[in-house]
């Protein structure tokens, strides 16, 4: 799912949280749901041999693989993986990992690789329903795609083929990810997701139908829809977001689709409905092509001082050869708890500067971070300091 990208730029991760540098930034109460999306009524993958070039990324970067894997991607260049822009919105690439060919998240999680850099297809945006434009649950979004280059080359797994057009009304789409089933159970339930790699059978549906079953916002040029009839739907969920979907080709698998949105634009969350996917046929030479534009990446984390009863966040310097040079940069503050592994983190209202009285971080639980975010034409990224105890 499009996990909701909020309005105020930092469009980023599920709608109910998202992930913000390595860190669950939260919104509202999340029920089963975590970020990104994941499959509803699909069925496990058990040929090894199949869909080896799905890539799993994980923006903490650390624990198991199992609770912290947001967002899926396909290998299609040996050094490079393609995803859902909103996947990699506002999140810190020097602390994220992409696994290739993770058959279980807990127990196969596949070829690791760091991040090279990363860029955000340029027009990226959500597009607010003409339902209720002020609802982001019900946003979809367009262009909604993004590069990952991988420190180094993955060597023994075919990469996927991006297919040469999006495929026409009633052709069979096929669809892997890891993402969440949909089941009314919370985290600590090991049923709230998929462990092994996951496959959903859809057929691909006409502009005219997919607007119908969803919103009149759904853009036609940069997202392709499918959806599936049966008696027991295939549905995605939180965590499938940027999970590949391909058709057979002369009996090849060829890429059509990375998953951005489904029912959730119309209250159906993870039920049965058009899926829409951002379309990777439509920019195929901007995907495997050189890139010029790459977005910021922080040398390390922010770094907190404590003076005289307040704390000071110097921020990072820029590493200009993985990312280019941001053209804004600001500075907020936050308290973090943990949910599991996976550290939530809550905004402080009006904490938009450099320095921040320990007294006011100290008024709701947990730690306090510094969060800077960087922009420029190749994405916005956020990044977050160690936590600073101003309890004690």
């Amino acid at each position: 799912m499009i996990g909701k990208l909020n309005r105020d730029g930092d469009r980023g991760r599920s709608i109910r949280e998202r992930v913000v540098a390595g860190a669950v930034v939260a919104v509202a109460m999340v029920p089963s749901a975590g970020v990104a999306h994941a499959m509803v009524n699909g069925v496990p993958v058990a040929d090894a041999e199949t869909a080896r070039w799905v890539a799993t990324i994980d923006p903490v970067g650390n624990g198991s693989l199992f609770d912290t894997a947001q967002c899926g991607g396909a290998l299609v260049r040996p050094d490079r993986v393609v995803t859902a822009a909103h996947c990699v919105d506002s999140v810190d690439p020097g602390r994220m990992k992409i696994h290739i060919d993770a058959r279980v998240l807990s127990k196969q999680p596949g070829i690791e690789r760091a991040v090279r850099g990363i860029a955000v297809l340029p027009g990226y945006a959500l597009r607010p329903s003409p339902a209720d434009p002020d609802d982001v649950d019900l946003d979809s979004a367009s262009d909604d795609l993004a590069v990952i280059a991988l420190d180094r080359p993955v060597e023994d797994v075919p990469v996927l083929p991006i297919a040469a057009a999006g495929p026409v009304p009633g052709t069979a789409v096929s669809f892997f990810a890891h993402g969440n089933t949909g089941k009314a159970v919370g985290f600590e339930d090991p049923e709230y997701r998929n462990d092994a790699l996951y496959r959903g059978d859809f057929t691909a549906m006409s502009h005219a139908d997919c607007v119908a079953g969803l919103s009149p916002a759904v853009d036609e040029r940069s997202v392709m829809c499918v959806q599936d009839t049966s008696a027991r739907p295939v549905a995605s969920c939180f965590r499938d977001s940027g999970s590949p979907a391909v058709v057979d080709v002369a009996g090849r698998p060829e890429l059509v689709g990375l998953f951005s949105f489904g029912g959730e634009i119309v209250g159906k969350g993870c039920g049965p409905a058009p899926q829409g996917f951002a379309d990777p046929t439509a920019f195929r030479d901007w995907i495997l092509g050189p890139l010029d534009a790459w977005e910021p990446y922080p040398t390390a984390v922010p770094v907190v001082r404590r003076t005289d009863g307040s704390l000071h966040c110097d921020p990072p310097r820029w590493d200009e050869v993985r990312g280019g040079r941001p053209d804004n940069v600001a500075t907020g503050w936050a308290n973090r708890t943990w949910m599991g592994q996976l550290p939530i983190v809550a905004p402080i209202a009006g904490a938009d500067t450099a320095d921040l009285a320990i007294a006011d971080a100290a008024r709701r639980p947990g730690d306090a971070v510094c969060v800077v975010t960087a922009k420029n034409a190749g994405g916005v990224i956020r990044t977050v300091s160690e936590g600073v105890d101003v309890h004690a």
